[in-house]
C-alpha cells in the first residue's frame, strides 16, 4: 500500500474552497507575502479515497501509570473487560507509629484504603474485590504491561470484600469576615476494604464475609512489636498486593489515581489503658504500608521523584468473543467501518488497545506537482452523536504508524526502541518528544470531532524523509509516553473521517 500512486486520482467534488490571491496571507493562516500572486484551496479526502477500520494495538503499557484499575465490566462492543492490579509495597512510617511504643498493643482492624478518581459503570453497586499477598515482589528489572502473565499469589488475605462507591462526606468552610460558615455535601471517593477486624467477631460488627486469613494478627502485627521495622522485614512478610474483582462483581471498573495516599492501615490500641466510658472515644493508633502511584507525593518522603514509587501495573483482560469486534482477538486483523457489523462506525479505546486505522488509498498527484505548497494538513475524526452513554470520550488522540499487520513501527532513540508517533507541526518527524495531539473540537455540539494536525508529517512523507513510510496510521487515545490509564472510548463516524489538505499554487 502506498499513499501516493502514479495514477491521477480525480477530484470528486472535493475542492471546497478557493480564495483570491489579493487576500492577505495572514488572514488565510498561511505564511505568504501580502503581494504574492497566489490562490489557497483545500482538498478533503474521504471514503472511498481513505479506508477506516478498527484494529487492536496490544499490549497496552500500564506499568507505573498515573492510575491503576480494578474491576470488571461488560458491554456489547468490547465484551467483558477485567482489570487486576499488582503492586509492590513500601514502608516509610516512623518509629513512633510502631506498636512497640505501647505497653500492651492489641490489633483492632486492618483496612485497605484507596482513593478513586473515576468509575466506569455503576456507582450505586458496591465494589466487591479480592486481595492477595504476592509470592514474590514485582521484579525491578522486568517490564510489565496489560498483557503480562499473572503473578503467583498466596492464599487470599480477604475475599468478596465490599465497599460502597457512592459515599458522601460533609465539608465545612470556616466563616471569613461577614461570610458565614457553610457546610456542603461532596462525594467521598474512597474505597475501604476491611481485611480484618479482630476486636469484633460477631454480627453486625464483624466484617462480611468473615476474615479469610489470620495473617495480620498472627504474623504481620507481631513483627511490628520490635523497635524497628525495615523494608527488608516488610518484603519478607508482605511481598506485594494483588487486588482483583470478585467472581460475582461485573458492575464497573474503578480507577485509582495519584491524588490519594493508597495504604494498608493497621489500627491498634493499648490494652493497658482502661476502656474509656462510652462517651469517650478510644485513642487508636495506626501503622501504614503504602503502594501505588503516590509514594513520591507523601509528606516526609525521602524524594519527590515518581521513579521512587513502588512498582505496580494493571493487567487488563479483554474478552471480545460474541461482539462485532471478535476478529480482533487476532491483532493482525481489522474490522472495516463499512462492514455490516459496525454500521459505519469505528472505535478507539484506552486500556483495551482499540484504535481507528486510517489507510490512504491514494493522494492526489496535485500534491507532488512542482509549485504546490502544503500550508496545512489535518485529520478530522468526527464522533458519532449520542453513542457513548457508558464510557467517556478520550480528551485527545494520537496517530501511531503501523505496518500491514497493525504492529507499531519503531525507531531507536538513545538505544531504546520507541514507537513511531506522528510529531507536532514544526517538530522533527524522526523524534519522539513532541507528539501531535488531536483535541476534541465543539465537544458540546451534537457532532464533535477530533482535529489532528499533520502538516509537517505529510510534507516529510511526500519527501520520503520518514525512514520508510507506514502502511497506515492508527488513531489511539494514548501512547507509551503518556502516563494516564483509563477505559475512555470514542465511537467514530467512520464514513466521515477525512484528511483536509490546504495548499497554495504559485
Amino acid at each position: 500500500m502506498n499513499w501516493l500512486t502514479s495514477r491521477y486520482a480525480p477530484l470528486v467534488a472535493l475542492t471546497a474552497l478557493a480564495l483570491a490571491g489579493c487576500d492577505k496571507g495572514t488572514d488565510l493562516n498561511v505564511d505568504l507575502p501580502d503581494t504574492a500572486s497566489t490562490s489557497t484551496e483545500y482538498i478533503e479526502y474521504k471514503n472511498p479515497l481513505l479506508d477506516v477500520a478498527t484494529v487492536r494495538i496490544a499490549p497496552v503499557q500500564t506499568l507505573k501509570a498515573i492510575q491503576f484499575l480494578v474491576g470488571r465490566l461488560s458491554d456489547n462492543i468490547a465484551g467483558t473487560t477485567e482489570a487486576r492490579a499488582y503492586l509492590n509495597t513500601i514502608t516509610i512510617s516512623s518509629k513512633d507509629s510502631l506498636p512497640s511504643k505501647l505497653t500492651t498493643p492489641v490489633l483492632d482492624s486492618v483496612v485497605l484504603v484507596m482513593g478513586f478518581d473515576k468509575v466506569d459503570g455503576s456507582l450505586t453497586t458496591p465494589a466487591q474485590f479480592d486481595v492477595f499477598n504476592l509470592q514474590a515482589p514485582l521484579d525491578e528489572r522486568q517490564s510489565y504491561n496489560s498483557g503480562s502473565s499473572t503473578p503467583t499469589v498466596s492464599p487470599a488475605l480477604g475475599q468478596n470484600i465490599i465497599s460502597r462507591l457512592n459515599r458522601t462526606v460533609q465539608v465545612t468552610t470556616p466563616a471569613t469576615g461577614t461570610t458565614p460558615a457553610t457546610t456542603t455535601t461532596v462525594p467521598d471517593q474512597t474505597v475501604r476494604l476491611v481485611l480484618q477486624r479482630t476486636a469484633a467477631v460477631a454480627a453486625p460488627f464483624a466484617p462480611a464475609p468473615a476474615v479469610a486469613s489470620s495473617f495480620f494478627s498472627t504474623t504481620f502485627f507481631p513483627a511490628l512489636r520490635g523497635t524497628t521495622f525495615t523494608q527488608a522485614q516488610l518484603d519478607g512478610l508482605l511481598k506485594g498486593l494483588a487486588i482483583t474483582p470478585s467472581a460475582g462483581y461485573s458492575s464497573g471498573v474503578v480507577s485509582f489515581g495519584r491524588a490519594y495516599n493508597h495504604r494498608l492501615a493497621l489500627f491498634f490500641h493499648d490494652a493497658a489503658i482502661p476502656t474509656p466510658p462510652s462517651t469517650v472515644r478510644r485513642k487508636w493508633r495506626s501503622f501504614s504500608v503504602f503502594f501505588g502511584p503516590v509514594y513520591s507525593g507523601l509528606n516526609g518522603a525521602p524524594t519527590s521523584a515518581p521513579a521512587s514509587d513502588p512498582r505496580y501495573y494493571t493487567q487488563i483482560i479483554s474478552d471480545l468473543s460474541g461482539t462485532p469486534l471478535s476478529a480482533l482477538a487476532d491483532v493482525t486483523q481489522a474490522v472495516s467501518g463499512n462492514s455490516g457489523a459496525l454500521s459505519g462506525t469505528s472505535y478507539l479505546q484506552d486500556g483495551v488497545g482499540l484504535g481507528t486505522r486510517v489507510t490512504f488509498k491514494s493522494l492526489d498527484r496535485l500534491l507532488a506537482t512542482p509549485g504546490i505548497i502544503i500550508n496545512r494538513a489535518e485529520l478530522r475524526v468526527p464522533v458519532k452523536p449520542f453513542s457513548n452513554a457508558l464510557l467517556t470520550n478520550p480528551t485527545a488522540i494520537y496517530a501511531l504508524e503501523v505496518d500491514a499487520n497493525n504492529r507499531p513501527l519503531q525507531r531507536t532513540i538513545n538505544f531504546i526502541p520507541t514507537d513511531r508517533v506522528v510529531q507536532a507541526d514544526g517538530a522533527n518527524q524522526l523524534a519522539t518528544e513532541a507528539p501531535s495531539v488531536g483535541t476534541l473540537v465543539n465537544s458540546s455540539a451534537a457532532q464533535s470531532y477530533y482535529n489532528l494536525l499533520i502538516t509537517s508529517y505529510l510534507q516529510a512523507y511526500i519527501a520520503n524523509k520518514l525512514d520508510g513510510n507506514p502502511a497506515a496510521l492508527v488513531l489511539v487515545p494514548n501512547i507509551n509516553s503518556a502516563l494516564t490509564l483509563s477505559l475512555n472510548r470514542a465511537v467514530i463516524d467512520a464514513g466521515n473521517v477525512s484528511l483536509r489538505v490546504y495548499y497554495t499554487k504559485r
